[in-house]
């Protein structure tokens, strides 16, 4: 059946109307006629499969990955880089709009990548007997990969030798996690579905099979969606290093095994950047900076205010964020550890004129809404957001006592529908 592509929307698919009802096809671009074929049908709606190209985008191209439209990991790889931009700068703009009642919305900036691919820094292969890869849309079988064209450099060559190590495993990990730093430190995590008293294999054997420069490993036991950690090799942290240009200064992470550092290798230095241009002009005397992860925000933030709070609930990122404070000799820093979505006693402490925060996908808890809207003291909020959805929501709530200054777009995920962005709102006069 012949249909014709309106637009895409957030999840990566593209709309069109088959009998009167709206059509959800994968691998497509606005514009474009395509045939496809019926694979659900329901009430309101028609889940359909991409049969053949009819009518190609100009802005289509072939697919570089042999694993394309099987793996779950990419969505846009049929489409140029200046196109997946331009497509989520729209549907950005129409999700606030929509979802948000926001009106007249402007995308002030956009912020590429530097290279579509090779960005990513961390990995989480999945493991079935000697299978290494990822899921399948929407399917919990395995793609048996042999590179990923997202991954850095040095993650796909480590792949190689985890498919000939995994063979000689008696025990089969179900997942392998592995994060490579800037300055290519590598920590690997082989999660288990249960605990054993000994691993086979030490830091001298991963790093002749798998990557010379592996610093440490941790063997997990999952637990439905949570890690426990009950065996370590070697070193437990790694270090990252983010070069603030315009000052002349560096800041230095040290990254737990257990803690988080942004993805993208070449957008964690803009992200930073454009955080601090919304701020570097005031004298903010307090700031609170939530769901700060190991500070990688709050750090370059206290070089621009009086004193900085870093929220965070991850207890190993908290002790990565104190232990970076002082490695950074800054004074005015200091960590807690909390949920800030709930623990909302604990953000009454404080007076913050500035609140820098980053969220999860699921967005600000409506007890953190209501502290947001309520506190006087707050002048300013920069929202980093990784979800369109709940961003419109959110700021539909935040605009009863904010207006929106700016939203860019910096895109920290290229070759997928995710889109990461950075609101400023500032207090209504």
């Amino acid at each position: 059946m012949e249909i014709n592509i309106e637009k895409l929307i957030y999840g990566g698919k593209g709309i069109g109307k088959l009998y009167g009802k709206t059509c959800f096809v994968p691998f497509v671009i606005d514009g474009e006629t395509v045939e496809v074929r019926v694979k659900k049908e329901k009430k309101n709606f028609i889940e359909c499969e991409l049969s053949s190209i009819i009518e190609p985008s100009p802005h289509r191209v072939k697919p570089l990955c042999k694993y394309f439209r099987y793996c779950g990991g990419c969505d846009y790889q049929h489409i140029k880089y200046e196109k997946q931009i331009e497509i989520k700068k729209e549907i950005l703009k129409e999700t606030l709009e929509r979802l948000g009642k926001l009106e007249n919305i402007d995308i002030s900036k956009v912020i590429p990548s530097e290279k579509p691919f090779f960005y990513r820094n961390r990995v989480q292969f999945k493991v079935r007997g000697n299978q290494i890869g990822f899921y399948m849309k929407e399917s919990n079988r395995i793609v048996n990969i042999d590179s990923c064209l997202i991954l850095k450099e040095d993650l796909n060559e480590s792949l190689e030798g985890l498919k000939e190590l995994i063979e000689f495993l008696e025990f089969k990990p179900v997942e392998i996690h592995i994060y490579s730093t800037n300055l290519n430190q590598v920590l690997i995590k082989f999660i288990y579905p249960k605990r054993f008293k000994r691993f086979p294999l030490g830091l001298k054997h991963i790093k002749a099979f798998v990557n010379k420069n592996t610093v440490g490993i941790g063997i997990f036991e999952k637990n439905n969606e949570f890690l426990k950690k009950f065996i370590s090799i070697g070193k437990q942290f790694v270090y990252e290093v983010i070069n603030l240009e315009e000052i002349n200064r560096e800041i230095k992470y040290r990254v737990s095994i257990n803690s988080f550092f942004q993805v993208n290798r070449f957008q964690v230095k803009n992200l930073v950047k454009e955080v601090l241009e919304e701020i570097k002009n005031e004298n903010y005397k307090e700031a609170l900076d939530l769901y700060c992860g190991v500070g990688t925000i709050t750090l370059p933030i206290a070089l621009y205010v009086n004193k900085v709070i870093g929220i965070e609930a991850n207890k190993f990122a908290v002790e990565d964020g104190n232990h970076n404070k002082k490695l950074n000799s800054l004074k005015n820093v200091n960590f807690i550890k909390a949920d800030a979505g709930k623990n909302i006693d604990i953000l009454e402490k404080y007076n913050p004129d500035l609140v820098v925060l980053d969220p999860p996908r699921s967005g600000i808890t409506k007890e953190l809404l209501n502290y947001l809207n309520s506190k006087e003291s707050i002048k300013k909020i920069v929202y980093v957001s990784c979800n369109p959805s709940t961003l419109a929501r959110d700021l539909a709530v935040l605009s009863e006592r904010f207006y929106i200054k700016n939203i860019k777009l910096i895109d920290m995920f290229p070759q997928t529908y995710h889109i990461e962005s950075i609101t400023t709102l500032e207090k209504k006069r």
